[in-house]
């Protein structure tokens, strides 16, 4: 057990993985609002992951209507964003889609 312990804790120790800095003018968010559904996230998810992109935020909220999540993810060209949002609103449980950029958050 301790071996397995020290190889997480040397693997962890070597790797120093680097913020990803995107500069804001190149983010955009892909807004849904759905159904209740435990999977409409994943399927969001997975066509996301299928333009070869990692979100920078993930954001779901559920209420009494249904959900709504957010997004963030680097902007991809004007077709690619067509076809995803397409894609996106082909769910069914999806009611609402649109993709914009991001609100502009307040300095403290």
């Amino acid at each position: 057990m301790s071996v397995a312990v020290t190889r997480v804790a040397s693997a962890s120790a070597s790797a120093s993985p680097s913020p990803a800095k995107v500069p804001r003018e190149r983010i955009v968010t892909l807004h849904a609002e759905t159904d209740h559904c435990p999977h409409v996230l994943l399927r969001i998810l997975g066509l996301v992951a299928q333009h070869g992109t990692v979100p920078l935020s993930i954001a779901a909220e559920r209420n009494d209507e249904g959900q709504r999540l957010a997004v963030e993810i680097d902007t991809l060209p004007d077709h690619t964003m067509s076809v995803l949002l397409g894609k996106v609103e082909t769910i069914v449980t999806v009611r609402r889609a649109e993709i914009a950029p991001p609100p502009r958050r307040a300095i403290p």
